[in-house]
């Protein structure tokens, strides 16, 4: 990073080609797979939802 001279000590300033980053490869991440749902993941949508209820219903 390059210092800006009318700044103060505290103070940085970035150019754009401090961030040009074509040395390194652009991080592509893997997609996600729809899959078939588990007991433990329907259980944990069923109780977030019936908590949800709970707390707006209940006013807490």
């Amino acid at each position: 990073m390059s210092r800006s001279p009318d700044e103060d000590d505290g103070e940085w300033a970035v150019s754009l080609d401090d961030l040009d980053g074509e040395d390194e490869e652009a991080y592509e991440p893997e997609p996600i797979e729809p899959g078939d749902p588990t007991v433990e993941g329907a259980a944990f949508v069923v109780l977030g939802a019936a908590l949800t209820l709970v707390v707006l219903f209940s006013g807490l």
